[in-house]
């Protein structure tokens, strides 16, 4: 709830921005504008000789199929949570499928519908000359093994694509709520007690979960736990 109210809050904000003639919606115009001071428009269908501007066109034409993905209605822009939706795609369930499909578009080199370790290592070639593989190799291997591919079957379905390319905070919140009981439970009940956060304050007020203590003034999350 802390990671999805504070990317909401950051979105309502970014909205007031990128709302130029405060029309309480965002056009596709208005976006370029706030991003790159000017309008750009590429044509989807031809390719730049200079590598680095060929790369940027291919980013700016997945952000407008990602914005108009996000137009439920086809207005002339985008509402708040449309633009909700486009800035955090994770958070809203008909954006999950554009998601997935983006992702195979562009890892998916051989088009089965699926991932491999391959393709999702991306360009990396193995080095004949090393006796193993770069740390940030042997990394990405495991997360592809252990936290991605849960079926085991060496490659990635596209449910299982999710988690890596729109990460949820689900995971992320979990894990920091884990690594707080693991540092300060002194009594080993799996709960943290008011004594023992006191113990240990600046871990407490420094952590992800409560926002680095903003959190514990937030009226939107004071309640009787915090």
């Amino acid at each position: 709830m802390s990671f999805k109210h504070y990317a909401m809050q950051e979105a309502k904000q970014q909205f007031v921005e990128y709302d130029k003639n405060s029309d309480d919606t965002v056009t596709w115009d208005e976006y370029n504008i706030q991003m790159y001071d000017r309008v750009i428009d590429f044509d989807e269908n031809t390719a730049l000789d200079d590598a680095e501007e060929e790369s940027f066109r291919k980013l700016h034409l997945k952000d407008k199929k990602r914005f108009e993905k996000a137009n439920q209605d086809s207005g002339p822009g985008l509402s708040l949570e449309e633009f909700i939706a486009f800035e955090h795609p994770e958070e809203v369930d008909y954006m999950t499928e554009f998601v997935i499909q983006e992702a195979l578009e562009e890892h998916d080199k051989n088009g089965d519908g699926f991932v491999s370790l391959e393709e999702f290592l991306g360009d990396y070639r193995w080095d004949p000359t090393a006796n193993e593989d770069p740390e940030w190799i042997l990394v990405e291997k495991d997360r592809f093994v252990n936290d991605y591919d849960k079926d085991n079957d060496g490659r990635l379905d596209p449910q299982e694509l999710l988690p890596w390319v729109v990460p949820n905070n689900q995971g992320i919140a979990q894990e920091e709520a884990l690594h707080l009981i693991d540092e300060m439970d002194l009594n080993g009940d799996k709960k943290l007690s008011e004594e023992e956060i006191l113990e240990n304050p600046d871990l407490f007020l420094t952590s992800e979960a409560t926002d680095y203590g903003r959190q514990l003034h937030d009226d939107y999350f004071y309640h009787d736990e915090l």
